[in-house]
């Protein structure tokens, strides 16, 4: 159930999706915060985490976000975990927040809460404890019942009256439709001026790099041999092909769908290594650790959960000896992807004159797609002067499909 409705009729709602999206660029948040909408509803909160990032949660429904505003109720602490009898029924309220964001909230059958809470037996955490009714929580060994160990508990306590109830309704949490709150925030809406400025510069730079010929050139020996300004270009044209990068990573997620009783919530690239966040089904995990082993991975425990990873070693790319047009490589990125993604969700970063070459980047943003999907983007990607600066995807294991966004550096003249 996506909401839980109190008895005055007031929904409390549990997200179909919640993200950390960065705040740097308002066109590119709010174009990532319009496809997300598409299939996570066009209901969202949106609240500053930090300077450079936003907190965004999604519904097809109106009302308040439950996690947080329970959260909110206990001031906040950095591990919280809060479960409360729903009266008449063997279900329970089930909270829990680490690292000062909501892991998990809803509605449980009773029976299935240790399985949700078992995970943390083997994390260091340093929780806050509150329960009501009679749930399968304790503070102490009690046959039938989940308990931590003291060094994970700040503090337990059972409470007199549920909270639910008389949960305070906090208006920063309730989920609106994504148009007002993208009017509230100013995200995406300009003044006058700046439109004005930014279009003069955009003309500015499309007008300079038009100018320059549009024709592939040969880089000119006589720079190489001697004093060579494109040597930056070749040593980062050297660089392992993004293609092969992106093939290994889906190979990776399909791979990942094979392991007993655990499914992949996301994937990522970061600094050579490919890093898949695991959660279980209720699976122990030693069948974890042997699909790891016989798949050449590495379980990394942390306080968010269980990873795999992944050394990412490819070849370098054989040194280029011709430099494309920065304008052509774009355009065919956009033509290429135009029948795989409708609508060109691409962004293009800022132009940066390297004297001998031009260098700027581009986003590629996806919104559930199959691998089959994915793998056709990457193949529209071969053979361009292209590196991977980032890539990171959600996987929705039940519908088996992707979203998130690459990340990619282009040079040319």
């Amino acid at each position: 159930m996506p909401y839980i409705t109190r008895e005055d009729g007031e929904r409390f709602i549990i997200p179909s999706y919640r993200d950390v999206l960065s705040a740097k660029k308002p066109s590119l948040l709010k174009r990532e915060i319009l496809l997300l909408t598409a299939n996570y509803g066009e209901y969202i909160t949106l609240q500053r985490k930090n300077v450079e990032q936003y907190e965004v949660a999604f519904s097809p429904d109106p009302g308040y976000l439950l996690g947080e505003s329970i959260w909110h109720y206990f001031k906040r602490p950095f591990d919280l975990i809060y479960c409360e009898a729903i009266p008449n029924t063997t279900e329970a309220i089930l909270v829990i927040v680490k690292s000062g964001s909501v892991y998990l909230d809803g509605s449980f059958p009773l029976d299935s809460i240790p399985e949700e809470l078992i995970i943390f037996r083997t994390q260091q955490n340093n929780f806050d404890i509150y329960i009501y009714g009679d749930v399968p929580i304790s503070k102490t060994q009690e046959e039938g019942k989940f308990f931590l160990d003291p060094s994970s508990v700040r503090s337990f306590n059972v409470l007199p009256e549920p909270v639910f109830p008389t949960l305070p309704k906090i208006k920063s949490f309730q989920l609106q439709p994504v148009d007002t709150v993208l009017q509230a925030q100013g995200i995406g809406v300009f003044p006058t001026r700046k439109v004005l400025i930014v279009a003069a510069i955009v003309f500015a730079l499309w007008s300079l790099y038009t100018f320059i010929s549009s024709h592939r050139k040969e880089l000119p020996t006589a720079f190489i041999s001697v004093v060579n300004p494109y040597q930056v270009y070749l040593q980062t044209m050297t660089s392992p092909d993004p293609v092969k990068i992106l093939e290994q990573v889906n190979s990776t997620i399909v791979s990942l769908s094979s392991i007993p009783g655990w499914y992949a919530d996301s994937v990522e690239v970061d600094k050579g290594k490919l890093i898949a966040d695991v959660k279980s089904r209720g699976a122990k995990t030693p069948i974890l650790f042997d699909w790891a082993n016989k798949n050449s991975a590495k379980v990394l425990i942390q306080s968010d959960g269980f990873h795999l990873t992944w050394d990412l070693s490819f070849p370098n790319r054989p040194m280029p000896d011709t430099i494309q047009s920065i304008n052509d490589v774009i355009g065919k990125i956009v033509d290429n992807m135009e029948d795989i993604l409708p609508g060109n969700p691409l962004a293009v970063g800022t132009f940066i004159d390297r004297k001998a070459y031009i260098e700027t980047t581009i986003t590629i943003n996806f919104t559930g797609i199959t691998p089959t999907v994915f793998d056709l983007m990457i193949k529209q990607l071969k053979d361009l002067p292209l590196v991977l600066t980032k890539l990171s995807i959600k996987i929705d294991s039940e519908k088996g499909v992707l979203t998130g966004s690459i990340g990619l550096q282009i040079l040319g003249y």
